[in-house]
C-alpha cells in the first residue's frame, strides 16, 4: 500500500487534511489546448437519494485538470464549476446527515447547464468514483458526448495492494482525509488520490486514462432462482443484480479477462454452455445505464 507500507515502528500514522491544495490555486487556462496534456474532468454529484428514476441532483462539482502525458506529475486546473441545485423534492434526513446539505442551502439556486456543457466540452475523459451513478443523473439533465471512466473500476486497486475501493478509505490508506460527501471536496480528493505524490511512476490516473481507451463488455446472466448459483455469483464479486430484468450484470474492460470469465461461467453457472449475453459497449457509452 502506497502509504501504509511506510508505517513507523510505533505502528501509528499521521494523516493530513486535504482541501484542494495544488488544484484550487494552480490554474493555467492556457493548457486547455495543449496536446501534450490530457484534460481530465473529475466530476461528482450529490443527490436527494439513490433512485435513478425519482431522485434529483442537489449539488455538482467538476474540475478539469490538464495533466502532462509524459510524466503525470505536471498538472494544473484549466476549468471548474460547482453549484447547488434546488428541487421540489424533500431532502431526506439521512442525505442531510451524510452531506450536510439542507433545503435552505439550495433554495432558489439552479445549476447553469450551459456552463456544465462547457466543462464537458473541454474534457478528454470524465472521471467519477462511481461513474454509472453520476453519468445517469447527468444524462437526465443534458446531452453530451464524452468518454467516461470510473476511478473504482478502471484502476486495479487490488494489484496496488488495496482490497477496498471506497474513496474515503483509499484516501486514508494514502495518508490523508477530507470533508467527504460534498461534491467539490470529493472531486478534489479523487484527483489528489489518482495523482498522489507517493507514486514515483505509473500513478493511478495514468492507468485509468489507458483503460478508458479500451473496449468494454457487459455480461448479462439470467437463470432461474437458485440459491447455490446466486451464492457463487455473489462470491465472484464482479456482478450486480438488476431487479428490472432479474439479471446479474458485470462490466469487463479487457477481452482476455472477458474470455476467462465466460469460461468460469460455463463451468460454474451454465453447466458447460454459456447461456447469458455479452454486449460490446461503444467507447462513448461506457458506464451508461443499459
Amino acid at each position: 500500500m502506497a502509504f501504509i507500507k511506510e508505517l513507523k515502528k510505533e505502528n501509528s500514522i499521521t494523516l493530513y487534511k486535504y482541501s484542494g491544495e495544488g488544484l484550487i490555486e494552480n490554474i493555467k487556462t492556457n493548457l486547455i489546448d495543449d496536446s501534450n496534456y490530457v484534460k481530465v474532468c473529475f466530476l461528482d454529484l450529490e443527490t436527494t437519494g439513490l433512485n435513478y428514476d425519482k431522485d434529483e441532483i442537489i449539488e455538482i462539482g467538476a474540475r478539469v485538470i490538464a495533466v502532462n502525458k509524459s510524466d503525470y506529475k505536471d498538472y494544473a486546473t484549466v476549468k471548474e464549476y460547482e453549484s447547488y441545485n434546488d428541487t421540489d423534492l424533500e431532502i431526506d434526513d439521512e442525505v442531510t446527515l451524510l452531506t450536510g446539505i439542507t433545503k435552505s442551502m439550495i433554495d432558489g439556486v439552479s445549476i447553469d447547464w450551459e456552463e456544465v456543457k462547457k466543462v464537458l466540452l473541454a474534457s478528454d475523459v470524465v472521471v467519477a468514483h462511481n461513474a454509472s451513478f453520476d453519468r445517469h443523473f447527468l444524462e437526465k439533465n443534458i446531452d453530451f458526448k464524452n468518454i467516461w471512466a470510473c476511478s473504482k473500476a478502471d484502476i486495479n486497486w487490488m494489484n496496488r495492494g488495496f482490497l477496498n475501493t471506497k474513496l474515503e478509505l483509499l484516501s486514508i490508506w494514502h495518508g490523508f482525509f477530507y470533508d467527504s460527501h460534498r461534491a467539490m471536496n470529493d472531486v478534489n480528493a479523487t484527483a489528489h488520490l489518482l495523482l498522489h505524490p507517493s507514486y514515483e511512476k505509473f500513478p493511478p490516473l495514468e492507468e485509468l486514462v489507458l483503460n478508458a481507451e479500451k473496449p468494454q463488455f457487459l455480461i448479462i446472466n439470467r437463470f432461474s432462482y437458485n440459491q447455490v448459483l446466486i451464492k457463487k455469483i455473489k462470491e465472484r464479486r464482479k456482478y450486480r443484480y438488476n431487479a428490472k430484468d432479474k439479471s446479474w450484470r458485470g462490466l469487463f474492460n479487457d477481452k482476455e479477462l472477458l474470455d476467462q470469465e465466460l469460461e468460469w461461467l460455463k463451468e460454474n453457472i451454465y453447466n458447460g454452455y454459456f447461456k447469458g449475453e455479452v454486449i460490446d459497449i461503444p467507447m462513448y457509452d461506457k458506464y451508461k445505464i443499459i
